[in-house]
């Protein structure tokens, strides 16, 4: 492990110096400082465009079957009623009024009807929300009791309190920290996922590891190559959150961000969820990384490396199909098959975590399981690259990897 130090410097540098590396995490960032400008820019123009609308006045006449309109409202608007449908129609039609509105008698089985001059599709809606608020307002002012007015609209406000120990909790609160872990491990493992798959094939399609591996141990330059991953999946990530705070920051309410200072406050942090969290997040972030490096060593190129991705997706989405059994406190097969396969148990363990319906025996036994095989896969990922060095042609077999005989490169 004594050129650790010269691995981890020239993976650094080397990807720091690549400009695709900078444009694949740099373009999420600008990606997102698009979204907020058009956001910004949208809300802007939809807002003038509002107002606008509202200042601009157009004529229109009613005939109002349902008799739930007052004749004082339609005076207020300066709108005139007609005897008939077709006498409304035809009105519009002949430019004499810019718009028809017809209330059926039964609002509950006939659909309202407008008629109007066409302005273009945003222009035209504006038709349609003077018609509806016409009679909503009808509707709602024709109940006199303010109880059955609430109900109607929906406009009853339901407080909802909890309860634990005869003391009042909140069930969020504790979710929030261990769901961190759930959110950064998806987030490493989509970010790294691709670089850990092809951190060793570029070399070795370039024909350049049997001089590397002359002069380095092969667990140096393996670990080496790690700690590469987990260095550069920080940087992306802070290539991310940076922006985001920043606009938080500087541009809140331009952007309509919500204010997170009250939701932050309500974060309660556990000690055993949070340790747990992060341990199962250390040990899974080892397993899928052996798992990653060890088939991109195995494959012969990058190309055939990156079609395993699609696995590993595959393994991050099964704990999901299953979440209406995660998330309750009773352990069934199922659920306790995710937990200790080790393939999918991360992805489980930290869900469960999350939802609170993890039992610490079945943590402890997951996690140790998980522990397990991060170990053996870096096992695995250093010996299949120290055999996997000289196959260039083909893929690495099961039975050259655990042969006790050793490869003439390393």
């Amino acid at each position: 492990m004594y050129n650790f130090g010269t691995v981890l410097r020239f993976e650094l540098i080397r990807t720091l110096k690549k400009p695709s590396f900078w444009i694949s995490f740099l373009s999420v960032p600008l990606i997102f400082a698009v979204v907020f400008g058009i956001i910004y820019f949208s809300n802007t123009t939809t807002q003038a465009a509002q107002e606008e609308l509202e200042q601009e006045p157009f004529s229109f006449v009613v005939l109002d079957d349902s008799k739930l309109i007052a004749p004082a409202t339609l005076e207020q608007l300066e709108a005139e009623t007609v005897d008939s449908k077709q006498t409304g129609i035809n009105q519009v039609k002949t430019g004499q009024t810019d718009a028809f509105f017809y209330y059926p008698e039964n609002l509950s089985k006939q659909p309202v009807e407008v008629h109007n001059k066409s302005e273009g599709l945003i222009d035209n809606a504006k038709y349609e929300a003077l018609a509806e608020n016409l009679i909503t307002t009808a509707a709602t002012s024709a109940i006199d009791s303010p109880e059955l007015l609430a109900a109607a609209t929906g406009s009853i406000n339901i407080n909802q309190s909890y309860y634990e120990d005869g003391q009042s909790v909140n069930p969020w609160s504790p979710v929030i920290a261990p769901a961190i872990f759930l959110v950064t491990f998806y987030a490493l493992i989509v970010f790294l996922g691709g670089q850990m798959l092809t951190s060793t094939t570029e070399e070795k399609e370039n024909r350049v590891t049997e001089m590397l591996l002359t002069n380095l141990n092969s667990r140096a330059l393996i670990v080496g190559k790690i700690v590469s991953l987990i260095i550069l999946g920080l940087i992306q990530i802070l290539a991310i959150l940076v922006p985001v705070l920043i606009a938080y920051l500087t541009a809140r309410e331009a952007l309509n961000i919500p204010d997170v200072t009250s939701f932050i406050s309500t974060i309660e942090i556990e000690l055993w969820p949070t340790l747990l969290g992060a341990a199962v997040l250390v040990s899974g972030f080892l397993l899928f990384t052996g798992l990653l490096v060890g088939i991109g060593a195995a494959m012969p190129t990058a190309k055939e490396a990156n079609s395993f991705f699609g696995f590993v997706i595959i393994l991050m989405i099964v704990p999901f199909w299953f979440m209406s059994l995660l998330i309750i406190p009773t352990s069934s097969a199922i659920v306790t098959g995710l937990s200790y396969f080790p393939l999918t148990a991360p992805f489980t363990l930290l869900i469960r975590n999350a939802a609170g319906t993890l039992p610490i025996n079945e943590a402890i036994i997951g996690l140790v399981i998980v522990t397990v095989a991060g170990i053996v896969a870096i096992s695995l990922a250093v010996r299949i690259f120290r055999y996997g060095t000289l196959e260039y042609g083909s893929r690495l077999s099961l039975s050259s990897v655990f042969s006790t005989k050793k490869p003439s490169a390393s």
